[in-house]
């Protein structure tokens, strides 16, 4: 194939006949793409091109690739005028968060005065909270995992107020109530428990041995059902399922393993490993792929292609604001801000 396209055969016909990716009915076509969108090493194959030029073979985990470089254009970076009501925004919510700390500096005064915490949070009509003991390993109760809220809680002595603590969404005083030093239970305690552990990490363990020894073997045979009767074990088809889909069909959301990150193919239907999640293990082996469905892409194409720009437009307007603030002294106007 690389050599015809080198020739000069008209590559979409090319991924049509040759191709097994699920763009190869479109004939390759994957769109616009900004650097960082590709896995690494196409990333780089496909932004060393020029317009009408073709890659070497690229190698990934998924198997070999051929790219070929249709049109380029450059980004275009938004003009001040364009950008006024985003910028406005992104304003606000900045105004929004320093004013959320400057409350939070002004009630922690107060508190270190003798002001009671949940009497300045009522007048604010803001939540007070007494929360569980909770490690420093753990979220934080009915906040979730906010490093520098936990920071905070466990740099402060008892009956200590912390200064104010800035999270993704709001700002925090933090009060310690009571300590709790970590302690070893007594064996008797956790005796079950740890014998429980044990027997689970033995078992773990045999699992493993014998779901790589079963790898092994499906690497020779190349087919699954085979190995699975001979072991007198069932298989489970996952059924159709996006690439970039979040979870994989029948086994729910996984922290581990991830639709796009399992390196099988038709090229190379058998993984180099057995996965494991949450104390079960996993082996998995390709069976076919579908084309993408090109009428239902075409009606969602604007939508995507709206979404993807409206996102790419965010970040380059947060650079710029980081920018701005960087360079000059910024003066929130509310009055502008609330004509715009």
């Amino acid at each position: 194939m690389l050599r015809e396209a080198r020739a000069g055969k008209d590559f979409a016909q090319l991924a049509k006949e040759y191709s097994e990716d699920q763009t190869s009915a479109q004939g390759g076509e994957i769109g616009w793409l900004t650097p960082g969108e590709l896995p690494a090493p196409l990333d780089k194959a496909a932004f060393a091109l020029k317009k009408d030029e073709t890659t070497s073979l690229v190698e990934t985990p998924l198997g070999y690739h051929i790219l070929r470089v249709e049109e380029r254009r450059e980004e275009k970076t938004k003009s001040l005028k364009e950008a006024r009501d985003e910028i406005a925004r992104a304003l606000r919510a900045e105004r929004g968060r320093a004013d959320a700390v400057k409350a939070a500096d002004k009630d922690r005064e107060k508190a270190l005065s003798g002001a009671e915490l949940s009497l300045l949070a009522k007048e604010r009509g803001i939540p007070f909270k007494v929360s569980p003991f909770f490690s420093s390993s753990e979220p934080v109760p009915e906040i979730g995992p906010v490093e520098q809220f936990s920071k905070a809680a466990f740099s402060l002595g008892v009956k200590e107020l912390s200064s104010s603590v800035e999270g993704p969404t709001a700002a925090y005083l933090i009060k310690m109530r009571q300590r709790k030093e970590a302690a070893l239970p007594p064996l008797e305690a956790v005796r079950s428990e740890v014998a429980g552990r044990l027997r689970a990490t033995k078992a773990l363990e045999a699992a493993t041995q014998r779901a790589n020894a079963l790898l092994q073997e499906l690497k020779k045979e190349k087919d699954i059902k085979k190995v699975a009767q001979a072991h007198g074990l069932s298989i489970e088809e996952t059924g159709w399922f996006l690439r970039s889909a979040s979870q994989i069909p029948k086994m729910g959301a996984m922290q581990e393993i991830k639709p796009g990150e399992i390196p099988i193919s038709a090229q190379r239907p058998i993984p180099e490993r057995v996965y494991a999640e949450k104390g079960d293990l996993y082996l998995f082996a390709f069976k076919e792929s579908q084309g993408a469905d090109m009428e239902q892409f075409e009606k969602e194409k604007d939508r995507l292609q709206e979404l993807a720009l409206r996102e790419k437009r965010q970040k380059a307007l947060q650079a710029l604001v980081e920018s701005l603030k960087g360079k000059a002294q910024i003066e929130i106007q509310p009055k502008f801000l609330e004509e715009s």
